[in-house]
């Protein structure tokens, strides 16, 4: 027995509904990955210019070092971070 016109309707309003709100939780989570990833890079760049800034050789190595750990580490976990979470609601 099919289902009647008016709740084939509510139902669609309903998925629809659901649709852009999914939409709109995914478009949000990426947007913060975007920006945390800028801010990662943002701060080992920070940490390489003050390695070439100071004069001392072993605090200068290890804020180059730093800044290239912080720099790549950082978006990188930031980024399947983000992964994770998209496939536990679903988004891919």
């Amino acid at each position: 027995m099919p289902l009647p016109h008016e709740l084939l309707q509510e139902m669609g309003r309903r998925r629809a509904a659901e649709h852009v709100e999914a939409r709109r939780v995914t478009r949000r989570d990426l947007i913060v990955t975007a920006a945390l990833c800028v801010l990662w890079v943002m701060l080992g760049l920070l940490l390489v210019a003050w390695s070439l800034h100071t004069t001392d050789l072993v605090l200068g190595r290890a804020a180059f070092y730093a800044g290239l750990g912080v720099g790549n580490g950082g978006w990188l976990f930031t980024v399947l971070a983000a992964y994770v979470r998209g496939e536990k609601r679903g988004d891919w």
